[in-house]
């Protein structure tokens, strides 16, 4: 009886073979198998960041102290200023009632408009041939530049804010969600209309939960938009709010107040960003874009 090669019944050493799907890489192997750098641990990541922030700061006071107070407050003076304004009954806590809570009306109704009208023009290409244009030029225009056509048609009132705060805000969410509805897989979309779905349940149980990752997506960004709609128009013509403290600061030369209400507005903006990341992982279990919260 003749032997045979290993190879031709399988066992032992796989013939050689010059197609890369077939040819392992050890450098590959030992890629796969290798520890991430410290830096890339949460735990140095954390190290770094907060070394980074301490030479910020420590630079920050350093420079300060050579400088008049008028011109740049010191991070100490800052944070003293902070516990002052918070502590006692300053304007900035109900400046920033009023600015969040402007904000979010606001919002409210740019995710009326916007996510309905994404879903329409996402879904029929008619009403995308026609409004995309439009969508596109009001989307890139500065909302700043609509101040004064605002301030003429509403004058100096709340609804200025409102419209400014919705012409910021409300276009990135039409904008993600017309790219949501496109990015739905065609065949669930076929599968819903062979089990005789109509357009009202294809939208509510096959678009609007694929869309969700990219409605959230624009849903940040227009959270983003919005406050710092709500922000410009305190500041440009309203004089009221966290805009109008700030101005107000600036105006009487108090830096240290000015930093305050700056970081008091980040740290809004920071809050409204991560309460919107969370929501997203909560609704949208499904998503791989979890993986980034």
């Amino acid at each position: 009886m003749t032997a045979r090669n290993p190879a031709e019944i399988g066992l032992g050493t796989p013939p050689l073979t010059d197609s890369p799907e077939l040819v392992a890489s050890p450098t590959e192997d030992l890629e796969v198998g290798k520890k991430p750098g410290f830096l890339y641990t949460r735990r140095g990541m954390f190290i770094v960041r907060l070394a980074t922030l301490v030479i910020i700061i420590g630079l920050w006071e350093w420079y300060a102290r050579g400088v008049s107070p008028a011109l740049l407050a010191p991070p100490s003076r800052i944070l003293e200023k902070g516990f002052e304004m918070f502590a006692t009954e300053s304007d900035l806590i109900p400046a920033i009632i009023q600015s969040v809570g402007t904000m979010f009306i606001g919002l409210a109704l740019s995710i009326a408009v916007g996510i309905p009208l994404g879903l329409i023009m996402g879904r029929f290409k008619t009403a995308e041939a026609v409004l995309d244009p439009y969508v596109m030029f009001l989307y890139v225009l500065p909302s700043v530049a609509f101040v004064p056509v605002f301030v003429v048609m509403f004058g100096l009132d709340i609804k200025l804010r409102l419209a400014l705060i919705f012409m910021s805000a409300a276009f990135p969410l039409i904008i993600n969600t017309i790219a949501g509805v496109k990015h739905v897989d065609q065949e669930l979309i076929d599968g819903g209309v062979s089990f005789t779905a109509n357009e009202r349940q294809i939208t509510r149980t096959i678009l609007l939960p694929g869309s969700l990752p990219f409605i959230f997506a624009g849903l940040r960004i227009g959270f983003s938009a919005a406050w710092v709609g709500c922000i410009v128009a305190e500041m440009t013509a309203l004089i009221t709010g966290m805009g109008g403290v700030l101005l107000e600061a600036a105006a009487r030369f108090r830096t240290a107040e000015v930093f305050v209400v700056i970081f008091a507005i980040m740290a809004v903006a920071v809050t409204i960003q991560w309460f919107t990341a969370r929501l997203e992982y909560w609704l949208t279990p499904w998503s791989r874009t979890n993986e980034r919260v």
